[in-house]
């Protein structure tokens, strides 16, 4: 946002990619998308030094494989995370115990150690998202006022990065699925072979699928592309409803959107060749 309103933006990376938590390929295509928007991107480098110079600037010093540089601008944004706002809730009075970062302790259905005390949202350990306090909420409202069973354990959490073009996330990466001993599958398919984003000129990125080779169900995605978090909810609801990968490749979607790559992503893992929809 800040390079597109004329600014110069350096990121500096400490460690061999960006989004850590991605798969390789994944984070290797988001730092030549913000390489190409002219973002200065430096990875396995190590902030050392910041000072004021005589010109009133901020001057980093950073070091990394090509030695030491300086970075100079004039606003830098430190991003360590963040911590939960509890320390005015006098939890020790309750007895209710939070963990060495300061979250709540919570158990699968949010209920802390103390009985009837319940945490939800970002003040326990989990994704701080919007929409995983909402879903808190949800299991707290089926558990209370309607006698339900809800739990945490085994929601899928999805995510989206509102980069330009998006990245959307959800269940497991290949990365995890390998390390799980699981026998996978991966589908992948350039958004140079989508039609939409030919049509609106916007090709960079691709489509990722992990694919369970045993049982066909889909394990996660990653959508790198035009409106990447919109179409990784089309598998993630196809996920859900534990379908197998075949009831995408093989179904009809309109023409053109972006739903109907999906045929391709599948066709293209199973060596059914790429067909370009004009």
């Amino acid at each position: 946002m800040f390079h597109r309103y004329g600014s110069q933006v350096t990121i500096i990376e400490r460690g061999e990619q960006l989004l850590t938590r991605e798969d390789s390929d994944v984070a290797e295509e988001v730092y030549k998308i913000l390489r190409e928007d002219g973002i200065d991107v430096r990875l396995k480098a190590r902030a050392s030094r910041v000072e004021t110079n005589e010109q009133g600037q901020i001057q980093l010093t950073v070091s990394g494989d090509g030695g030491e540089a300086t970075v100079k601008g004039s606003h830098l944004l430190i991003a360590t995370g963040r911590r939960p706002n509890a320390d005015h809730l006098n939890l020790d009075a309750a007895g209710v115990e939070m963990d060495e970062k300061g979250y709540v302790k919570v158990n699968e259905q949010l209920e802390t150690n103390v009985p009837g005390i319940y945490a939800i949202g970002d003040i326990k350990p989990g994704p701080a998202f919007t929409h995983i306090s909402y879903d808190d909420f949800r299991i707290i409202q089926a558990n209370l006022l309607q006698n339900g069973n809800a739990r945490i354990d085994g929601r899928p959490v999805p995510y989206t990065i509102f980069m330009d073009p998006q990245l959307g996330r959800v269940g497991l990466t290949e990365k995890e699925a390998r390390a799980q001993g699981r026998s996978i599958r991966v589908a992948k398919l350039p958004m140079a072979y989508v039609a939409k984003a030919i049509e609106f000129g916007e090709t960079r990125g691709f489509m990722k699928a992990i694919v369970d080779a045993d049982t066909n169900q889909i394990l996660g995605c990653a959508i790198l592309g035009m409106e990447g978090g919109e179409v990784m909810t089309v598998l993630q609801v196809a996920m859900m409803g534990k379908l197998p990968y075949t009831v995408i490749r093989d179904g009809i979607f309109a023409h053109p959107t972006l739903a109907e790559s999906l045929n391709n992503l599948f066709m293209a893992m199973d060596g059914q060749g790429l067909h370009e929809k004009k």
